[in-house]
């Protein structure tokens, strides 16, 4: 018979088993979507967006969020979501370690969050991750209201 202390041991032992899980599957850090031009720097995204008329949609991410994975994996992978981006903004990938300066420029609030930028203008901010279609719909509805 097992005594209390023993279960108290199996258990913890169970505990770091399945967190070390979580973090080797789940916790990964999803790829950048395909959206995003591989080093695409916020100037770079601006002066494109000055050529054509295109807002700037700057992701501002981190590797080490879990919001930020899955809205990679999620929203930002759905083809009608990058469809719908690609066609109408300038799209530009901020991690937080590999573009500390156009992070601090924009001074996000919480991670992830994306910015829709016109002639310097903020024209909206997303904080956090949504489904596809909430993600898509909300972008739509900055892209409107900004005209």
């Amino acid at each position: 018979m097992m005594k209390r202390r023993d279960i108290g041991v199996l258990f913890g032992i169970v505990a770091v088993f399945v967190a070390l899980a979580w973090f080797r599957g789940f916790g990964r850090t999803a790829p950048t979507p395909e959206l995003f031009e591989p080093g695409l720097t916020l100037a770079d995204a601006a002066a494109r967006s000055d050529a054509t008329g295109k807002p700037v949609l700057a992701l501002v991410t981190a590797d080490w969020c879990a919001p930020c994975q899955a809205l990679k994996r999620g929203a930002l992978s759905d083809p009608e979501v990058a469809a719908f981006l690609a066609e109408r903004t300038v799209p530009v990938y901020l991690e937080e370690s590999a573009s500390p300066g156009d992070v601090r420029a924009l001074a996000p609030r919480a991670y992830p969050t994306t910015f829709v930028i016109r002639d310097g203008q903020t024209l909206g901010v997303i904080e956090g991750g949504a489904s596809p279609a909430a993600y898509l719909e909300t972008v739509r509805r900055v892209l409107d209201d900004a005209g």
